[in-house]
């Protein structure tokens, strides 16, 4: 019975190192992605509109985002809708600009105003967003959402520094 429960410590304790080799993986990943910065946001209500971002990624991988819309709230009001038009890749190994192409639709144009002046600022305070979105990195799809939560607590989840 000794031997028995000795041999359950030790598959017990393989399992349970091998798990958190995994998830020290995948934070070690997850720490060579991430938002450098906003380099641009360009666009009209005609033709759409492309956020660039300058993105790192330090791996050999090549994430997609598949999909995503989102909801932009500016000083507590929902201002406007945004759709990803196009899948967006993002290149592997080093600091590349990516384009994020949307689709906006104005819930109150007035309040649109003042959005797209915080945005020219760079100044993040009072937006806020709820989004839904997928990616994909090599063939397996993860799904990331967030109800309504701030720009500048967002940028910073996602490893912004400017």
């Amino acid at each position: 019975m000794k031997k028995f429960l000795a041999i359950v410590v030790i598959i017990f304790s393989l399992f349970t190192a091998g798990c958190s080799q995994k998830k020290s993986a995948a934070e070690r990943i997850q720490e060579k992605l991430g938002i450098e910065g906003i380099e641009n946001i360009t666009g009209s209500l005609s033709g759409g509109w492309v956020v660039t971002l300058r993105v790192r990624n330090e791996t050999g991988y090549t994430p997609v985002l598949k999909t995503g819309e989102g909801d932009l709230y500016c000083d507590n009001v929902l201002t406007a809708h945004a759709s990803l038009m196009a899948p967006v890749t993002v290149p592997k190994k080093g600091i590349h600009a990516v384009d994020i192409p949307l689709e906006i639709k104005l819930h109150n144009p007035l309040r649109a105003i003042a959005l797209l002046a915080k945005f020219g600022e760079k100044n993040f305070d009072g937006i806020e967003i709820a989004f839904d979105s997928d990616i994909e990195v090599m063939g397996i799809k993860k799904h990331f959402g967030s109800p309504r939560v701030a720009a500048t607590e967002l940028l910073n989840k996602l490893g912004a520094s400017k």
